[in-house]
């Protein structure tokens, strides 16, 4: 995989930004090791936490956080309040693209052999807010028959199945 650009999936906030809550550590918990087995960075927005908190999380999820602390010795997570230019081209995670910015799972493998991408996955009920679907250059249906996902499935299936598609268009 050495000729693609990186993947950072990013988790955004929508639950509350003012309290350290389960949901957010659980959330981290589940994304670090897949992640990490689908060669991703992980990126957190606008949660209520410093790098001191996300040490601090006790999981039995991912070999008791493991992939977390591999993620972090690598460089491979950050704690954000803005999108970094060298997480590369926005892609907003939904089961409503709006037509003119959808950009299916095998055109986002392929723009990886160009650029690096981010992707955002909204925690909560309440999704991704208009400012970030707005702000992305792409919209992302992972399942392309617009069927909502619950947010642990989606933090699942986007890398893999990007990664299936890049191991099918390099040959590995």
């Amino acid at each position: 995989m050495k000729k693609l650009k990186r993947m950072t999936l990013i988790l955004y906030n929508s639950y509350d930004k003012t309290r350290w809550h389960e949901a957010h550590k659980r959330a981290i918990a589940r994304a670090a090791p897949i992640c990490y087995a689908f060669d991703c960075n992980l990126a957190i927005m606008e949660f209520p936490c410093k790098m001191e908190d996300i040490l601090n999380i006790k999981t039995t999820i991912g070999n008791s956080g493991e992939y977390l602390e591999k993620l972090i010795e690598k460089n491979r997570f950050f704690i954000v309040d803005k999108f970094l230019p060298q997480f590369g081209i926005p892609i907003a995670s939904t089961s409503k693209p709006d037509e003119k910015k959808a950009i299916t799972p095998l055109d986002t493998a392929y723009l990886l052999k160009k650029k690096p991408v981010g992707i955002y996955v909204g925690l909560g009920r309440n999704g991704l807010p208009k400012n970030i679907m707005e702000s992305c250059v792409y919209h992302l249906d992972i399942t392309e028959k617009r069927i909502s996902l619950e947010t642990c499935t989606a933090i699942g299936c986007i890398p893999a199945v990007i990664y299936c598609h890049i191991k099918r268009i390099c040959n590995i």
